[in-house]
């Protein structure tokens, strides 16, 4: 696929940028990196077009990496759940009365919740952060500018990037939905080589069919992983589909580079920047 040069070019002054050296370990032992992905489609092809060897004949290659995670919006940051009352006193039946409880003085404390924690946006991990982190945001309108290309997905995080075998990925889903289903659904797994990065990007575009009809093809997509919230949606596992198109490949990153993984029908606009984690603020009193 090829972008078209009016999208390329105000990546210019980024390919620039210093060459990425051996990053250094933070206080907490790890390689900190703040990652930018941008995910894209390729609008001009058509089905005419379209090449069959893009198809994949069975479900071998669209598996879920493990471990696997999803990033966390900010915006769930501030969400605080409450537990439903033991027992509403708007619906007591004339039988019943309000429980005695013991006489006290002074405010009653419910017991400490030990899972709730603020969230620490400078060094906490996998933090989907907002707008004033990003640094795609031109190539992002320039590519929804244009007729040949549609954005899916855009995020922001940090992380420690560490060996392969002890690596995250990251859940990807973006697009339209369907079913339960998005259209890009897939997995980045970013772990430390040497002095680089390797990205390893396991895609999926799929073009949905809003009728089943007696030549529908079924693909099998894989379950979404038991670590990412589901909601209340029941998600079939097998949907019909027009076209599945599959990206499956790794590339060696340089810091502070901006990377461009090209495909026939999907394109990622990646950069990591190294970061390093703030030291912890002790107080005494």
């Amino acid at each position: 696929m090829k972008l078209q040069y009016f999208i390329f070019a105000p990546m210019l002054a980024i390919l620039f940028l210093p060459a990425g050296q051996a990053q250094t370990f933070s206080y907490d032992g790890n390689r900190w990196y703040e990652i930018e992905v941008s995910i894209f489609t390729n609008e001009s092809d058509t089905p005419a077009t379209r090449s069959n060897e893009l198809l994949i004949p069975d479900n071998s290659e669209l598996v879920f990496p493990s471990p696997i995670r999803p990033l966390v919006p900010a915006s769930k940051m501030y969400t605080v759940d409450f537990n439903e009352p033991e027992l509403d006193f708007l619906f007591l039946s004339a039988t019943e009365t309000i429980p005695e409880q013991e006489n006290m003085i002074g405010p009653e404390y419910s017991a400490r919740d030990s899972s709730f924690q603020l969230t620490d946006f400078e060094r906490d991990p996998y933090i989907a952060l907002g707008n004033e982190s990003a640094t795609f945001l031109e190539f992002n309108q320039d590519i929804m500018a244009s007729d040949d290309h549609r954005l899916l997905f855009h995020a922001v995080w940090r992380q420690p990037v560490l060996n392969r075998v002890q690596s995250t990925a990251i859940y990807i889903q973006g697009g339209d939905s369907f079913g339960g289903r998005h259209e890009l659904e897939g997995s980045l797994r970013f772990s430390y080589n040497i002095n680089r990065v390797d990205v390893e990007s396991k895609l999926w575009l799929v073009e949905y069919s809003l009728e089943e009809s007696p030549d529908s093809v079924f693909w099998p997509l894989p379950a979404i992983p038991d670590s990412v919230e589901r909601g209340n949606v029941a998600l079939p596992l097998q949907l019909p589909v027009n076209y599945l198109s599959f990206m499956d490949q790794e590339r060696s990153m340089i810091s502070n580079e901006l990377h461009y993984i090209d495909h026939p029908d999907i394109g990622l606009l990646v950069q990591i920047r190294p970061y390093q984690l703030p030291e912890v603020a002790e107080y005494s009193f």
